[in-house]
């Protein structure tokens, strides 16, 4: 009988600090995200830094641009992160609402928090670790 081993790769100290560094820049900026936070993707075996935010639901495109420039930027460049790193979901989708639902009942922004293996409405969390869900 084959078995299935699933290896998961930690997420990084550097990964942690420099997602902070972008999501504070972020917020200074129109984007001004509801949701950030990284989250393992079991199918592709990556940790991915989500970012929400309504101005996203309109302009991902732009938003990747003004992201990836944030990232390499030649003043202030952000090593830890790669263009790669991150995912921008629709203020829309069952994880986002979930994530804000949950926040909005416990009154917290689930800043610094760990979720592994819950779900959040109708959409299941293998890990993630929370900077802010507004």
């Amino acid at each position: 009988m084959a078995q299935e081993i699933l290896v998961k790769e930690a997420l990084e100290r550097g990964k942690i600090e420099g997602g902070r560094k972008l999501v504070q820049r972020l917020a200074k900026t129109e984007i001004k995200p509801v949701a950030a936070f990284w989250l393992w993707r079991a199918e592709s075996l990556e940790w991915w830094l989500v970012i929400a935010s309504p101005w996203l639901d309109k302009q991902s495109s732009q938003g990747y641009r003004k992201i990836d420039a944030m990232i390499s930027s030649k003043d202030d460049p952000i090593p830890e992160l790669q263009p790669l790193d991150i995912s921008i979901l629709d203020t829309r989708m069952p994880l986002i609402k979930g994530l804000r639902a949950h926040a909005r009942e416990h009154h917290t922004n689930l800043a610094g928090q760990r979720f592994r293996g819950t779900w959040f409405g109708d959409a299941s969390v293998d890990d993630a670790y929370v900077y802010f869900v507004k």
